[in-house]
């Protein structure tokens, strides 16, 4: 449904900035970096998310080969770090309080040829909705398993999710520090299931914000015209219908 109303200019224009913000401030609060919103160095932390998001929402959507692939995580790697990451880590991972073993600095590109390889196949194969959902759960959980960086694999992995569930027309999750120990959980002992279920409830939880903004910009005048195709207003009174039970 996200995109179901992208002729709705004024309306996609509020919600993705919306959206940007609150993505990068949640993926900086889950690993415990927050901080006064005046402070200069949040300030800045904030500024870095919010360019590998634009970054990566301005690409051309299309399906990434292995090269395409490695060079975006990269990329997006060196914007959330302020360019402190610049290729992939060399050196042994430690992840405080996880006792899973990450991939080994030699492997780390194949690894990722690999998980792409994976993730473009089930992508391909995904009949629903929930199938999608899932393969973004797989592959979050292996791309964080994987731990390319040295540093900022978190906000990397949850960015990709981001454009990731747009791209297919499914709201993105926002996750916080409020659903930090399970989302946790789930990367930790590789519940993929458990994580899906999760990404299901935030992208729902995601969706009334959505129509909520629709709703308000609508009433205030905001957006001037209905450009719904007679398919997209069937769903989108769906959603409403869903919201008021």
């Amino acid at each position: 449904m996200i995109f179901e109303l992208e002729n709705e200019n004024q309306y996609k224009k509020a919600y993705f900035e919306a959206l940007k913000y609150r993505l990068a401030y949640g993926s900086l609060e889950i690993e415990g970096i927050e901080d006064d919103l005046a402070n200069a160095n949040q300030t800045i932390k904030i500024f870095n998310q919010l360019s590998a998001i634009n970054h990566i929402f301005n690409m051309n959507d299309h399906k990434l080969n292995h090269y395409e692939f490695t060079n975006l995580v990269c990329e997006i790697a060196s914007l959330v770090s302020g360019g402190e990451i610049t290729d992939f880590r060399t050196t042994k991972a430690i992840v405080n309080g996880s006792k899973v073993e990450r991939s080994k600095p030699s492997m780390i590109r194949n690894d990722l040829w690999y998980l792409i390889d994976d993730y473009n196949y089930m992508i391909d194969n995904a009949k629903t909705q929930d199938e999608l959902i899932s393969t973004e759960a797989i592959f979050h959980i292996r791309f964080l398993r994987i731990h390319p960086f040295e540093d900022a694999n978190g906000r990397t992995a949850r960015i990709l999710l981001a454009y990731n569930m747009a791209m297919h027309n499914i709201a993105p999750p926002i996750i916080t520090k409020k659903t930090k120990e399970e989302y946790c959980e789930c990367i930790e002992y590789n519940d993929y299931k458990r994580l899906t279920n999760l990404f299901k409830q935030l992208s729902n939880i995601e969706l009334k914000t959505m129509v909520s903004l629709y709703n308000e910009l609508d009433t205030k005048g905001f957006i001037e015209s209905n450009k719904m195709t007679s398919e997209q207003e069937k769903k989108y009174k769906k959603i409403i219908e869903f919201n008021e039970n």
